[in-house]
């Protein structure tokens, strides 16, 4: 029992890195230069894309009006943007263990930064690319988030076949690399239930995966699908042609509509499985990476809605996700049974139709419920999570150059049954910067 107490600690240190830590969101000015369209073009409120953005980026960043080519781009234009967002962050974790009792740990000041480099662009007609090295903070790592080339129409002139090779974010129900949200990541995305070992417990869908993207849309991007075979994030590697294999598939269908009240609303669904190996070649008794074996499957599956209420220009915008998962149970070890959850996320985002699309308003409720622990004897609801996010941002300026603004955020997770005496554990946290991009 104090191994496993000491485990929840750490995990619990971990959730609060990972909730506090700010997500890689991508907005990418290079675009608007070549265009020379303003970044409200292609965003609701920027980075989250409407109509025109998505279609763009399923076009493979083209325009289709005949000037896609290389060389048609300006002699000046240089295909790379940065982004980043000096801010001040104030946090706050509950019932931490210490000799002098039970305490709050608080604690703020100007974060470290962080940027992502955006290189991107096309190759020829139909044929697109990202690069994005995202890091160069005071710890000198820089990492590849993404890496890919595009390949679009591959069969004649047909949208219905295009073909991603490379590291990519798969096609999710909400972007979490394009995420208004800036301090807190969707829970569905990377949760896994309790135990002391997971085999698949660094799985998560919101990390860019290394691996094959079919895809397809007609006009206009309103109905379109996406299937990935992947790489497994963060595995330990397994044997064969194709390591940790992982597969997710994706399902949208819009309906604009002609009303003032209710302009658009989409329905779709997703599913995913990711293989872990639990067996391996040793050495010295230890494991040898990339021997891996008995590959088990963390998986989970899903259904969406959105509405757009207003003009799509000034939006009411609401998204609704839920969410199922299960963990193999020979992922963690023996005498377990299969770790079971169901969670979802509420989303609303509003531009009002004031002040040139400057103000945006935000908010966000996530949860999490387990159904079956992998271990017996654990309370059904440990870990059972709510998060809560609000937020505003304001937009000094939009230039088809660059964008700057004011973002403001403020979230709060309570996880049930995580502090070390079995309480409930709530980390909060509160972000005000510059986000820039240019």
């Amino acid at each position: 029992m104090r191994t496993l107490r000491a485990w929840l600690l750490s995990l619990a240190a971990v959730a609060g890195f990972v909730l506090l830590s700010a997500p890689p969101a991508q907005a990418f000015p290079a675009f608007a230069r070549r265009t020379g369209l303003r970044c409200t073009a292609c965003h609701e409120l920027w980075p989250v894309f409407d109509d025109t953005g998505r279609a763009f980026r399923d076009n493979g960043y083209q325009m289709r009006l005949g000037k896609d080519n290389p060389t048609e781009n300006p002699f000046s234009y240089w295909p790379v943007a940065i982004r980043i967002t000096p801010n001040y962050e104030y946090d706050t974790v509950n019932n931490q263990e210490t000799d002098q009792g039970k305490k709050t740990f608080k604690n703020g000041g100007i974060a470290d930064g962080a940027m992502d480099l955006l290189i991107g662009g096309n190759l020829n007609n139909n044929v697109s690319y990202l690069v994005v090295p995202t890091g160069y903070a005071s710890d000198g790592v820089v990492n590849l988030e993404s890496f890919w080339v595009y390949f679009t129409r591959v069969i004649k002139n047909s949208d219905w076949f295009n073909i991603r090779i490379g590291k990519h974010e798969v096609d999710l129900p909400v972007s979490a690399h394009r995420s208004i949200s800036l301090i807190n990541p969707y829970l569905i995305y990377g949760y896994h239930p309790m135990a002391d070992n997971d085999a698949a417990g660094a799985f998560a869908l919101d990390e860019n995966q290394r691996g094959i993207e079919f895809m397809g849309h007609d006009r206009g991007s309103l109905t379109r699908y996406s299937v990935s075979i992947f790489n497994a994030n963060d595995s330990p590697g397994s044997r064969g042609a194709w390591d940790s294999r992982g597969y997710y598939a994706h399902f949208q269908k819009y309906w604009q509509l002609d009303s003032y009240s209710v302009s658009e609303v989409e329905v779709g669904g997703f599913l995913s499985s990711a293989e872990y190996p639990t067996s391996f070649y040793t050495a010295d008794g230890e494991p040898i990476d990339g021997t891996g074996t008995n590959l088990k499957s963390s998986e989970r599956w899903g259904l969406e809605t959105s509405a757009t209420f207003g003009p799509k220009w000034t939006p009411f915008h609401v998204w609704a996700v839920w969410a199922q998962g299960k963990d193999d149970k020979a992922l963690y070890g023996e005498d377990a049974r299969d770790g079971k959850w169901n969670g979802g996320f509420l989303q609303l985002l509003w531009v009002p139709p004031t002040d040139g699309l400057h103000w945006g308003f935000f908010g966000r409720y996530d949860y999490i419920r387990n159904s079956q622990q992998p271990l017996a004897g654990t309370p059904k609801s440990l870990n059972d999570q709510d998060q809560w996010t609000i937020g505003m941002k304001h937009t000094f300026a939009f230039f088809n150059r660059d964008e700057y603004a004011l973002h403001v955020e403020y979230s709060t997770n309570k996880m049930k049954g995580m502090a070390f005496d079995g309480s409930d554990l709530t980390v909060s946290s509160t972000f005000i910067g510059i986000d820039f991009a240019f």
